[in-house]
């Protein structure tokens, strides 16, 4: 069963926390937030705003900007509409990274595993790093081999695209068209 965006929200916090070695009352201490509370947003069980998801990342030294999407998703915020083709792609490389981090950064031989041999090893990396938009049956099971619901990336993937229908940068052109057949 997929885990929701709070759970997922939290399991990437939860995550950046181990990863940092600071302890829940250090971080408690840092952000003036009682340990409890700290713990029910680890746990899921709080949902916090995105100031203080920004503060967490910057605490735990992580770049916030790979949770928007989580966070969003989290408290039922969509996308804002009209971004360049280069907008979304940022924000669909933020997104699976957010994503990828919320499942504890698995390596891509074991998301190539996870996702029945739907996504190439090699394409884990570019997609991740943003250096490629592939497909999206690809974008989809990476998402789901990674824990998430891919209709939430779907509107963002779509975006890319129509975007990229609309754009005359042969940069961005090649980017997407290679990857997408």
């Amino acid at each position: 069963m997929a885990a929701t965006a709070r759970q997922r929200l939290a399991a990437a916090l939860s995550y950046l926390q181990r990863k940092s070695g600071l302890s829940i009352r250090v971080i408690a201490d840092r952000t003036m937030l009682s340990p409890s509370f700290i713990s029910r947003i680890l746990s899921g069980e709080r949902l916090p705003s995105w100031d203080l998801v920004c503060h967490l990342c910057s605490i735990l030294g992580h770049e916030p900007g790979e949770l928007r999407l989580l966070c969003e998703a989290a408290h039922g915020i969509e996308q804002p509409p009209r971004q360049t083709v280069t907008e979304y792609i940022a924000a669909l490389k933020a997104a699976l990274r957010g994503l990828h981090l919320a499942a504890a950064r698995p390596a891509p031989d074991e998301i190539h595993r996870r996702s029945h041999g739907l996504v190439p090893v090699q394409v884990v990396a570019q997609v991740l790093r943003g250096d490629a938009v592939p497909e999206w049956e690809v974008v989809g099971a990476l998402v789901t081999a990674l824990g998430g619901q891919a209709a939430d990336f779907k509107p963002l993937w779509e975006a890319i695209h129509y975007s990229f229908l609309m754009t005359d940068d042969p940069c961005v052109s090649d980017l997407v068209s290679e990857t997408t057949g």
